[in-house]
């Protein structure tokens, strides 16, 4: 997993801070959706999970993450 994380660091062209916290955020949306299924027995679909992970990146880039605008540059 280290070197994983450390290849996708090192990619050319890519902001690797705006990376980094892209990562994670699709890691958390994926693990709440993941508690969702487990806990309340309800299920997204994949498609509105992808929306919400994009809604998501807007929110962070509207409340100060310059680092993902790279990422949703509709909101530049």
């Amino acid at each position: 997993m280290q070197q994983w994380w450390e290849n996708m660091a090192n990619m050319c062209g890519v902001p690797k801070k705006g990376l980094r916290s892209l990562i994670l955020l699709v890691v958390w949306e994926i693990w709440k959706e993941r508690n969702r299924r487990i806990y309340d027995h309800k299920e997204m679909a994949t498609s509105f999970l992808l929306t919400k992970i994009k809604e998501e990146v807007g929110l962070w880039v509207l409340a100060g993450a310059k680092c993902l605008r790279e990422f949703a540059p509709h909101l530049v």
